[in-house]
C-alpha cells in the first residue's frame, strides 16, 4: 500500500480516487480536481490505444474542446511526447526536457496545430499508470513555461504522489469487480440449478464460473480452457457462434446448440452484462479485463423421480416429459426445439398437449405446477 500524505488537499483527493473504485465514472472528472488541486495547468487522463497510427481516448481540462474532439484520430498520432512517453516504464515521471528536443518540437505539426493555437502551454509533465489489452493509462499536464514553480513544480510532485495510489485503485477496481462475480457464482451453486454458468470477458476468457461449469471443464469432453484462458468447446461450430456473438459487442446474445459427441446435444445461451454508464478512459481499459458476459451450458441431464411421477400422474409420453422438464429449466420453446432437432411446432403441439393433460392454460402455471410437486 503506498503510503498517505499529511497534506489536507491531496488527503481529499485521495479520497475521491478511492471513492472511483466503486463509482469508476470519477475518473472522468481526474483532469478537473488535479488541476484545481495545483490551481492550474491542462491535465489529460488519456487510454492510448495498441497499435498504428495512434489514437487515444482523451478527457482533459483546459484545453480546446473543438480541438479535443480531433485528438483521438489526428493529433494523438502526431504527439511526439506522448510517443516518448510509452518507452519509458510505468509509473516513472517524464518530463518534457528528458525525451523531446525542442527545436524540432516547435516545428511539429502537434504543436502548431493543437498546442499553440491553445496559449503557451508547451512545457509537459507526465507517467504511465498502468497498461493493459486496450492500451496504456497516461496522465499528464501541459503547462506554460511561466508556471514553472506553480505548475511544474508542484504538479510534478502531486502527480509523483498520485501515481502510485492510481494504480491502486485501477487494482483495487478490477478486484471488487471479480469479487462481485465470485459471489454470484456462489449465488448460483446455492440456487441448485441444472445449468454451468461462466463469467467472460470480450475475448471468451473465463473470469468466474459456479460449481457445475468447473465439473464440466475437469471433464474436458464438451469444453475446455485454450489460450489465454479462453473458453473452447470441443465442437467448432459452437465456437464460432459464441466468437461471433461477443464480437457483436452486446448487440446479440440468444442461444446455440453444442454438439458434444454425446446422444444428446447440449445448450448454449449468451446473456451479455449491462455495462457501466461512464466513458471515461479507464472505462475503456476496464472493458477487455472485466466479465461483459454470462454464458449458461444446459447438458441433457438424467430423468429423476419426479419425472416418472409425473409420466404415471399425468399419463405423459416420454417427449412430453422432457418438454416439461426444459421448461422447468427455464429454456424456450425454440430452445427446446433445437436441443432435440425437432420443429418448433412439434414443441408447441407437445406443449399443448402438456396442458390438457395437466388442466393447467399457461406455461406460467404448468411451471408452477410441477414445483408445488416438489420439481
Amino acid at each position: 500500500m503506498p503510503p498517505l500524505p499529511h497534506n489536507a488537499a491531496i488527503a481529499g483527493l485521495l479520497d475521491e480516487i478511492y471513492h472511483s473504485v466503486i463509482s469508476p465514472e470519477r475518473w472522468g472528472t481526474l483532469p478537473e480536481r488535479l488541476a484545481a488541486t495545483v490551481g492550474g495547468g491542462a491535465w489529460a487522463l488519456q487510454l492510448v490505444r495498441p497499435g498504428q497510427p495512434r489514437r487515444a481516448d482523451l478527457h482533459g481540462c483546459n484545453f480546446d474542446p473543438k480541438l479535443v474532439a480531433l485528438y483521438p484520430d489526428r493529433y494523438a498520432a502526431l504527439n511526439p511526447w506522448l510517443a516518448s512517453l510509452l518507452q519509458r516504464p510505468a509509473l516513472q515521471l517524464t518530463h518534457d526536457h528528458h525525451v523531446i528536443q525542442r527545436k524540432g518540437f516547435f516545428r511539429s505539426e502537434f504543436y502548431t496545430e493543437f498546442l499553440r493555437p491553445q496559449g503557451d502551454i508547451h512545457r509537459t509533465f507526465g507517467t504511465i499508470i498502468t497498461r493493459g489489452d486496450s492500451g496504456s493509462l497516461v496522465v499528464s499536464c501541459n503547462y506554460a513555461p511561466s508556471e514553472a514553480e506553480a505548475v511544474g513544480v508542484t504538479g510534478s510532485q502531486l502527480l509523483a504522489t498520485l501515481a502510485p495510489h492510481l494504480r491502486r485503485a485501477f487494482d483495487l477496481t478490477k478486484m471488487a469487480g471479480h469479487s462481485t462475480l465470485q459471489a454470484g457464482t456462489r449465488l448460483i451453486d446455492g440456487l441448485g440449478l441444472p445449468h454451468a454458468c461462466y463469467a467472460i470477458d470480450s475475448r471468451g476468457r473465463l473470469v468466474a464460473c459456479d460449481s457445475r461449469g468447473a465439473a464440466l471443464l475437469e471433464r474436458g469432453d464438451a469444453l475446455c480452457l485454450g489460450d489465454e484462458r479462453r473458453l473452447r468447446f470441443a465442437d467448432a461450430e459452437a465456437n464460432a457462434a459464441l466468437d461471433d456473438r461477443l464480437l457483436q459487442e452486446g448487440r446479440v446474445g440468444g442461444s446455440f446448440v453444442v454438439d458434444d459427441r454425446a446422444p444428446q446435444r447440449m445448450l448454449a445461451r449468451l446473456s451479455h452484462l449491462p455495462r457501466p454508464l461512464a466513458s471515461s478512459p479507464i472505462e475503456s481499459l476496464f472493458r477487455s479485463e472485466r466479465a461483459i458476459a454470462v454464458l449458461t451450458v444446459i447438458e441433457p441431464g438424467a430423468p429423476g423421480a419426479l419425472d416418472e411421477d409425473l409420466t404415471k400422474l399425468f399419463e405423459l409420453t416420454p417427449a412430453e416429459t422432457l418438454v416439461l422438464r426444459r421448461l422447468c429449466e427455464g429454456l424456450s420453446m425454440a430452445e427446446i426445439a433445437a436441443m432435440r432437432e425437432v420443429s418448433v411446432n412439434t414443441v408447441r403441439n407437445q406443449i399443448r398437449s402438456l396442458f390438457e393433460k395437466t388442466g393447467t392454460r399457461r406455461q406460467a402455471e404448468l411451471v408452477a405446477l410441477v414445483a408445488r410437486l416438489g420439481g
